[in-house]
Formats: C-alpha cells, sequence, structure tokens
C-alpha cells in the first residue's frame, strides 16, 4: 500500500498570517532611513525571495546601508508586532493531514532558534517531524537547509522512496524550492504575495490551507 503523500510546509505566511505585521515593520525600518513607506498591495506585488532586491525596489541604497543592520532592525521590529497568529484554518488543515496518517514538517527561512520560538508560542511544534530554519537572518534562500530536511526525513524513514511530497507555501519561492527538492508546489493565496503572482507562475495555486491540504491528500485540484 502506498504511503500517504509527505506535506512541507513553509512557516511565515503560510500558516502563520504575519503580513501585516512585515510591512509595519518593513515601514519603522524604512522611517529609520528617510525612505517613504509602503502599503501591503505594494508590498504583496514586489515582495520576494531573496529579500535584497526587493529592498532595493523599496528604495533603500544597499551600497551605502549596513545589510546586517537593515536584517537585523527588520527583525527587531517584527519581533514587537502583536499582529502575528495561525491563519483561521491551519489547525483545520494540520489536523485534517494527521487524519489522513500524513506526516509533516516545516521549511522555513526564518532563522532556526526564531522558527522553534514562534512555532512553540503558537503551540503547534506536536504536529511536526521536523522544524527546518536558516542559520542567518538575511531572508536569501532556504534551498540548502531544503536538501538538509529531506536528507533528514529519508535517514528517519519519514519519507521512503516513491512517496509523493508536497511543498506548501505562499510565494514564488516556495514554488522554486519546492520544485528543487522533487515537491509539488501549491501555493495558498493570502499570503506575502498577490494571487495574481501566484497564478501566474502555473502552479497550483489554493484559497486557504484546507483546500491545499485536500488538493495533496484527495487530488482535488479545483482552485
Amino acid at each position: 500500500m502506498n504511503k500517504p503523500p509527505y506535506i512541507i510546509w513553509d512557516w511565515n505566511g503560510t500558516l502563520i498570517d504575519d503580513v501585516a505585521a512585515a510591512v509595519n515593520a518593513l515601514n519603522r525600518m524604512l522611517a529609520l532611513r528617510d525612505v517613504a513607506p509602503v502599503t501591503q498591495d505594494f508590498y504583496r506585488a514586489h515582495f520576494g525571495f531573496p529579500v535584497r532586491p526587493f529592498y532595493a525596489v523599496v528604495g533603500l541604497n544597499l551600497e551605502k546601508e549596513d545589510w546586517d543592520k537593515i536584517c537585523t532592525d527588520f527583525h527587531q521590529f517584527i519581533a514587537e508586532e502583536p499582529d502575528q497568529h495561525l491563519r483561521p484554518d491551519a489547525i483545520d488543515a494540520l489536523r485534517f493531514v494527521r487524519e489522513q496518517c500524513g506526516c509533516q514538517s516545516i521549511l522555513s527561512a526564518l532563522r532556526q532558534d526564531l522558527l522553534l520560538r514562534d512555532t512553540t508560542r503558537e503551540g503547534v511544534q506536536a504536529f511536526f517531524d521536523a522544524r527546518f530554519g536558516v542559520d542567518n537572518l538575511d531572508g536569501a534562500t532556504k534551498l540548502s537547509r531544503g536538501h538538509d530536511l529531506i536528507a533528514h526525513l529519508k535517514a528517519n524513514g519519514l519519507l521512503v522512496p516513491d512517496q509523493t511530497l508536497f511543498f506548501i507555501g505562499d510565494t514564488l519561492h516556495d514554488a522554486e524550492v519546492g520544485v528543487a527538492l522533487g515537491a509539488t508546489p501549491i501555493l495558498v493565496e493570502g499570503g506575502h504575495q498577490n494571487g495574481d503572482r501566484l497564478r501566474a507562475s502555473g502552479h497550483m495555486v489554493a484559497p486557504s490551507l484546507l483546500a491545499a491540504v485536500k488538493t495533496a491528500f484527495l487530488g482535488n485540484r479545483r482552485t
């Protein structure tokens, strides 16, 4: 009997809704540098990974600014933002995977200690086999850690040959990473990139987390 699909989740913007917090933190960081604020619509239309090109678009002079200070300021400010919470159907989606006898992990571009802190704060850590973040605040890529995660899952018998793998995220980078890891991407609307950008990618797009996992397990490709 074939094993159920394995689910790899993104964290920020996917399971946790932190878009408003990210925009507020970004605008606080920009204000310190006398750069005009951005709206959520502008943010969703232009944000991406790696984040350096996006910061140039919003008006930062990356040749003069201290990159490490930019990253530190942003993460300090977003940690102070109260408007961060699980998406309304996050728990239902995680429970659905478990009830379907599926297994799941997180792969995030968030620094490892912050990922562990935030997932524990939200009380969802028990749902996951593994939670893999990166070792920096650069907002560059999580592909290398993705390969680490796949190796970890295989070494522990959690992901077996020929088992279907899905990557559920909210950005084009999630789709790129998913494909590179041999997973089928499912992109979820309402995160850090708008629906038009997600649909233009040609990948499956779901309106909610629950719809995404039902697509993975039941083959419902309606979006």
